[in-house]
């Protein structure tokens, strides 16, 4: 991987080994990810509808796997490593690892604040 490209991708924030993974090895997570949804584990882990993230209740059928390190930042889709999470949350989260995904909603919360405030 060339300097130019490296120094890229730290200004998006992906680590140089996430940025190292090939196809084979996000393509086999993804794979994981799909026998852990047929799981008893996750079938109990989703059964409450509950977002590990918001809270939020929604149907049970309806919640997504989220990577809590995800699988472009060398998460693996083991049992320690995913959650249930409301596909608002999922899709927000996006790459983000745990600490990003608390500053960001800590941002949001303040945004709101803000601007309930000065209404």
């Amino acid at each position: 991987m060339t300097r130019k490209k490296h120094r890229r991708q730290r200004e998006k924030g992906i680590s140089a080994y996430a940025a190292d993974l090939d196809a084979a090895d996000i393509n086999r997570e993804r794979h994981r990810g799909r026998e852990l949804r047929q799981t008893q584990w996750w079938k109990r882990q989703t059964a409450k509808g509950v977002c590990h993230w918001c809270g939020r209740q929604t149907g049970a059928g309806e919640m997504t796997m989220d990577h809590i390190v995800p699988v472009a930042r060398g998460g693996r889709s083991v049992k320690g490593n995913v959650v249930p999470s409301c596909k608002d949350c999922n899709t927000a989260k996006e790459q983000l690892l745990p600490m990003e995904w608390e500053a960001y909603l800590k941002d949001a919360r303040d945004t709101t604040l803000d601007e309930d405030a000065s209404d």
